[in-house]
């Protein structure tokens, strides 16, 4: 499963999706954390912390079994605070922070600045987030919180914290209400998500045509089941990538998979849940393995598919470059020594050897490049907010039920059995490499 990473480009050449990888020990031992004074002055001092007290043991609560500890950022320590607890959305922070989840709503009134897209109700809305501030790592870290966050939103505990802390705010904000996982103080919250346009790229395995042109494969599943989990009964639609970017930058409700992950996407797409990662490098045939990319002899000719963005990563590197239309031509490139590796992915190696005629498991990686993660993900342009949340909540349910797990775990045996495809699966995410 290749997809291409430029915007505009069509990849639809082999089962393999792709972000970065990070496990828990990767983590920060103490994240320092602040509240942002961003609550309306209506609420008072004692309500207020409350509001700070609520907010923080969701923070604790759904990290408490992960090994990670906080601490006040403390300006006079120099520790630059990473978490900012009830910050609100806006449009000149929207680029500045991982919004992990949000968790109160309020009515804008003088002070207090408006989210955008927040909703389709007459009343204009401000919406606090715990926040994380962008930086080295941050979007590894962002994502595994983000998808904790909305596991804990759908728990008894959450709940039970969220309807005590409503009950307690009502006499002075009766219209408080609890929706989508937000304290909104302003009344019912409106996300209209009935106008979702779900489209596919084909992509073997993970979303293929099956009987009557209706989408099959694992990554189709887990939007079907996101979808019924919704209510929803939008037929999932295919077409060519190329297209499909260009509907994502030009239109809103635009729910698409599987999106790569990439830095100049960050603008078009709002990611809900990844769908794959893969881990690509330099693969080749008795070579000797290299602790980095770099450290690669440049003498060493390199394969590449045709137009695909590896080609001038390879360039740029100073190797020996040779482009093929198809991952079976690379293969047999390699077997045929006309190059020494394959840039690419273990996913890639395997849909293009064929075991049949070859040994395979010899083709091992040299070098590591990059991880990368494939994603449900939701067009930017004017799509509310609270739609992204009703998203992440649902996807967050599915990954966590048994029917999908299941469905899950015969796909993977069905990989291994009938193609040799070497994956893993972690969190209801498919890695397409060997965990060991």
């Amino acid at each position: 499963m290749e997809i291409r990473k430029s915007i505009s480009s069509v990849g639809l050449f082999v089962i393999v999706f792709t972000c970065a990888l990070w496990s828990l020990s990767t983590w920060a031992q103490v994240f320092y954390y602040s509240h942002a004074q961003d609550l309306p002055s209506a609420i008072s001092s004692y309500q207020k912390q409350s509001i700070e007290s609520y907010s923080l043991s969701i923070l604790k609560n759904t990290l408490s079994k992960k090994d990670v500890n906080f601490a006040p950022a403390s300006n006079t320590a120099g520790n630059k605070s990473q978490l900012v607890i009830n910050l609100i959305r806006d449009e000149k922070n929207e680029d500045s922070y991982h919004w992990i989840t949000p968790l109160f709503a309020f009515e804008c009134k003088k002070n207090i600045r408006c989210t955008p897209n927040a909703g389709s109700q007459a009343t204009r809305i401000a919406v606090s987030y715990i926040a994380l501030a962008k930086g080295e790592g941050s979007a590894d870290i962002a994502e595994r919180f983000i998808e904790l966050f909305a596991q804990y939103k759908g728990s008894d505990g959450f709940a039970l914290l969220a309807n005590a802390l409503k009950d307690e705010l009502k006499p002075s904000f009766p219209a408080t209400i609890l929706t989508f996982g937000v304290l909104s103080l302003a009344g019912e919250l409106h996300a209209n998500s009935d106008n979702l346009w779900v489209i596919a790229d084909i992509v073997p395995l993970f979303s293929e045509k099956g009987e009557r042109g209706k989408l099959k494969g694992i990554a189709a599943d887990l939007v079907n089941d996101i979808l019924d989990e919704m209510a929803l009964e939008q037929n999932i639609l295919s077409a060519p990538w190329a297209r499909i970017a260009k509907e994502a930058i030009t239109k809103s409700n635009v729910l698409v998979f599987s999106v790569i992950r990439t830095e100049e996407r960050e603008s078009v797409f709002h990611w809900v849940t990844p769908v794959s990662r893969n881990l690509h490098g330099l693969y080749g045939i008795n070579k000797p393995n290299f602790d980095s990319f770099t450290d690669v002899p440049k003498t060493y000719r390199v394969g590449t598919l045709l137009q695909d963005y590896r080609y001038n990563i390879a360039i740029e590197h100073g190797f020996k470059v040779k482009a093929y239309d198809s991952w079976p031509a690379l293969v047999d490139a390699l077997i045929n020594n006309e190059i020494d590796t394959i840039f690419g992915s273990q996913g890639a190696i395997d849909f293009g050897c064929n075991p049949n005629q070859f040994k395979c498991e010899t083709i091992r990686l040299t070098s590591k490049y990059d991880i990368s993660t494939a994603y449900l993900a939701l067009s930017k342009k004017d799509t509310c907010v609270l739609v992204l949340e009703k998203l992440k909540l649902a996807a967050a349910g599915v990954k966590m039920s048994d029917k999908f797990n299941e469905r899950l775990s015969s796909w993977s045996d069905m990989v291994s059995q009938e193609y040799g495809i070497a994956h893993h699966t972690e969190h209801g995410v498919v890695h397409l490499w060997n965990p060991n």
